[in-house]
């Protein structure tokens, strides 16, 4: 994977993750359409987005040091 596709990405989903632990923090209101959206769903996509995150960082160190060779 390209590195720096990896570490955009990673900071893609930071910013996701922190904007939902902020909502999750101060209880901010989110209403879709008739559907209020729950306080613990921000809980779990911030953790899932910091794990994604996480996850792209890794891939861009990685990626770092391995080298392809062609055959």
């Amino acid at each position: 994977m390209n590195r720096n596709y990896s570490i955009t990405s990673a900071v893609v989903f930071a910013l996701v993750a922190l904007m939902q632990a902020w909502r999750f923090v101060l209880d901010f209101p989110v209403q879709m359409g008739a559907w209020s959206v729950p306080r613990t769903l921000s809980g779990v996509i911030a953790v899932a987005a910091a794990f994604l995150a996480v996850w792209g960082l890794r891939a861009a160190r990685l990626g770092k040091s391995e080298r392809v060779v062609a055959t």
